[in-house]
């Protein structure tokens, strides 16, 4: 099992000397479960690249690529129509996500926004919506609601008897969302959060949907995981200020670490 981060900003691509080691793309997560299917979670900026790495491989045809989204909004969906497998008529392409997804990229992929209408792209293309938990080659993937303006998901993934949580756009409610995300994440070899925000600043950003690296730690240890990866950063935050988030949130939870761009986890 493998994690590749493709992609690890929040709201907007933001190209920076200063941000190159943490990336400057946004969120999308390859998730490979050798010998069972690749996943892939959101569709920000990322996941052109990882279109090109899958061509370079020859990997486009060879497989179904199961894509799920957190949510829809832009910063999660604005690379997939640049996305390699959609533009290819041997590829076949999962999309899955929140109820309402079915008309989410008919509407992105319009005129006068983009030239060539989502029902348009070569790839044979099937859009799943998700309320309960579906299995894909062996893998258990588990949705659940999330903190965030007009919803989103967080996706629980078991395979090969190790649990793995992609838990980006959620805010603490001090309630039931915050028991939820403890209950669900109960037992996670690794925990992907989002981390978008300063403790500082969430005073201030009441409502936005994000959390500080502080509310990741609280979940992790609730939860009892293992590993916790921080993801998700403010589009407004150079590498130093990442690297701070870092070092404060390893005091908390040592085994804590901030994704950036090209990060490469091996899960055994």
């Amino acid at each position: 099992m493998e994690l590749v981060f493709w992609g690890c900003r929040g709201s907007v691509p933001c190209f920076s000397k200063q941000k190159v080691h943490f990336g400057t793309n946004t969120s999308c997560l390859e998730m490979n479960l050798s010998p069972g299917p690749r996943l892939i979670f959101d569709a920000g900026t990322g996941i052109v690249s990882l279109g090109i790495q899958l061509e370079r491989l020859g990997r486009l045809n060879s497989e179904t690529h199961h894509l799920f989204f957190s949510h829809f909004h832009w910063d999660h969906i604005q690379g997939l129509p640049f996305f390699r497998p959609m533009f290819s008529k041997e590829c076949k392409v999962c999309l899955y996500g929140l109820p309402g997804i079915e008309s989410v990229f008919s509407q992105q992929m319009t005129d006068p926004f983009f030239p060539l209408p989502f029902e348009a792209l070569p790839a044979k293309t099937t859009i799943v919506p998700v309320e309960e938990p579906l299995e894909i080659k062996g893998a258990k993937v588990t949705p659940f609601p999330l903190n965030h303006p007009q919803g989103s998901y967080c996706y629980r993934v078991e395979y090969g008897g190790k649990v793995l949580i992609y838990a980006t756009d959620s805010e603490p409610d001090g309630g039931e969302m915050d028991a939820l995300l403890v209950e669900k994440c109960q037992g996670g070899d690794i925990l992907i959060m989002d981390s978008n925000n300063t403790p500082d600043e969430s005073k201030v950003r009441k409502g936005w949907g994000h959390s500080s690296w502080e509310d990741c730690v609280a979940v992790a240890k609730g939860a009892g995981i293992k590993r916790l990866i921080l993801s998700h950063h403010d589009p407004f935050h150079d590498d130093e200020q990442v690297r701070e988030k870092q070092r404060n949130a390893q005091k908390a939870f040592p085994e804590t670490i901030c994704a950036y761009e090209g990060l490469r986890i091996r899960v055994v």
